[in-house]
């Protein structure tokens, strides 16, 4: 027996007490009419059971089952096997689009829905927002797919809603806002086809987008360039310092590797130091020609007269 468009329920009689007493349990069988046996589905219940209900089934399909009793020794044969069929249900909530004719008018497109339950026909109703009622409503057979809904406040804002029903009631109503200031737009129809772009928008959209990325490109470019010429030029710079650097070696060593003088070249002295002496001292200051060790000769000697000490003199 059918409960509903998803449960099926199966009865069945009790057997003779002497064949009760040596049944374990049962397995019901039951499988879409039409298919084969390996689609088949078992459920087990217990000996004490005599009644079952089947779920989540297909709504308006038919259904062969049949039980076994099992008992120590194994299986029975199979009893009779019933039909039965699911309710059908109530259709699913369809799919439409809208198309804005011009500011009085509208085109309603609706397509059949995808899930079971079989259609009769459709009721389609509209109302002006904000107020609270449909008015207009409109009922289509099953095979028409299109109605124009004309004579509406201009400009308005209009609430649509659309009903697919069959014998087992209505389904689910699918609803849309619509603005008739939009004059000229329109979505997809049911049959597939495409609302109309926007083709000039679409080229300036792009056109505007190259435009962007060849300048985002040069910038990267320049960049690059510069930084990289920069770079250059500061370790060529490097480079020339470190060329043009003096290398002075100190003392001994630059003597040694320069050799002795040659004749002819005056070589002139890089730093004269003068070494002061105490006042009390008879030496008078020496002048010493540094960076090379100057020969006796070269040695200049400034002598002065000792100060005078009081109480000395002539007179």
């Amino acid at each position: 027996m059918a409960l509903s468009p998803t449960t099926l329920q199966l009865t069945w009689v009790q057997p003779a007490p002497e064949v009760t007493d040596g049944i374990i349990g049962y397995v019901l069988h039951i499988r879409m009419l039409g298919e084969p046996d390996s689609r088949e589905l078992q459920e087990a219940v217990s000996k004490t059971t005599f009644q079952h209900e089947f779920t989540t089934l297909e709504p308006a399909t038919t259904y062969s089952i049949y039980l076994k009793a099992y008992s120590p020794l194994g299986a029975s044969q199979q009893s009779s096997t019933v039909v039965a069929t699911t309710l059908g249900g109530v259709p699913s909530s369809p799919s439409f689009f809208t198309k804005v004719l011009n500011k009085t008018a509208m085109q309603v497109f609706w397509e059949l829905p995808s899930k079971s339950g079989k259609v009769e026909g459709f009721k389609l109703s509209y109302r002006e927002v904000p107020q609270p009622n449909f008015q207009g409503q409109e009922v289509f057979p099953g095979h028409i797919n299109t109605h124009t809904i004309s004579h509406l406040e201009p400009a308005a804002v209009y609430e649509i809603q659309l009903v697919a029903y069959n014998g087992n009631g209505d389904g689910a109503a699918n609803k849309r806002l619509v603005s008739l200031a939009e004059s000229g737009t329109s979505a997809k129809t049911s049959t597939g086809g495409q609302s109309p772009c926007n083709c000039k928008q679409d080229d300036e959209g792009s056109m505007t987008g190259i435009v962007v990325g060849i300048h985002t490109g040069m910038a990267c470019i320049l960049f690059c360039v510069l930084f990289l010429m920069f770079g250059y030029r500061r370790s060529f710079f490097c480079r020339k310092g470190t060329q043009d650097g003096w290398s002075g070696p100190r003392g001994g060593d630059r003597n040694q590797r320069a050799g002795p003088p040659k004749e002819g070249v005056i070589r002139m002295p890089e730093v004269i130091e003068l070494v002061p002496q105490r006042c009390d001292s008879i030496t008078a200051p020496v002048m010493v020609v540094k960076g090379q060790a100057p020969p006796a000769q070269c040695q200049v000697l400034i002598e002065q007269p000792p100060p005078c000490q009081p109480g000395t003199g002539t007179g």
